[in-house]
């Protein structure tokens, strides 16, 4: 899904313009991004939550050359979906998955 699709999706549930709906998607992801920047969790009730987290430095390995390189210290994004959303997307799957 792209935000132009989350924004038609707006449009088409609250009756909004399409560049009302384009607003509102961009002012959320405005927020999201810069409450993730000041490393602030953000938990969605029944969705998820986003947190930063920092990972420390480690060796790791060159996979074309093979040589072994030293991966710097960064924060990362994590994602942890709520009980309610994993069992939503679960729920297809309770006596195994169609094939």
């Amino acid at each position: 899904m792209t935000k132009a699709d989350l924004a038609s999706k707006i449009r088409s549930k609250v009756g909004l313009s399409a560049t009302g709906s384009m607003t509102y998607a961009n002012l959320f992801f405005d927020f999201v991004k810069s409450e993730v920047e000041e490393e602030i969790t953000i938990k969605f009730n029944g969705f998820g939550s986003f947190t930063v987290k920092e990972k420390k430095a480690r060796k790791g390995r060159n996979p074309q050359t093979g040589e072994t390189i030293i991966i710097s210290e960064r924060k990362v994004l994590k994602f942890k979906p709520s009980v309610v959303l994993k069992s939503e997307v679960n729920k297809k799957y309770k006596n195994g998955p169609n094939r």
